[in-house]
């Protein structure tokens, strides 16, 4: 089987939301374990919305942009709070 076509659509916004939010915050490391951890905790914190390349997309059911960098600030809280290195 090749499924490499297959994506979480919200991979997508939830890195555009980062690119917005995370140069403006102060105090976070931004080394690449947390950039890491900001994205993996965002994208646990939204419903998976999957899809195959080249499928029509409904949008209706998806968070909005304000809702998904709420989240995102949401998680560099948690690991600017937290971060998984001394």
């Amino acid at each position: 089987f090749l499924l490499d076509g297959i994506r979480n659509r919200q991979e997508v916004r939830v890195a555009d939301a980062m690119r917005a939010v995370l140069p403006g915050a102060e105090g976070f490391c931004g080394c690449r374990l947390c950039v890491e951890d900001v994205f993996a905790l965002a994208l646990n914190a939204l419903p998976a919305h999957y899809v195959q390349s080249g499928s029509f997309l409904v949008r209706a059911a998806d968070p909005g942009e304000d809702a998904v960098r709420q989240v995102v600030g949401e998680a560099l809280e948690r690991v600017r709070g937290r971060p998984n290195h001394p």
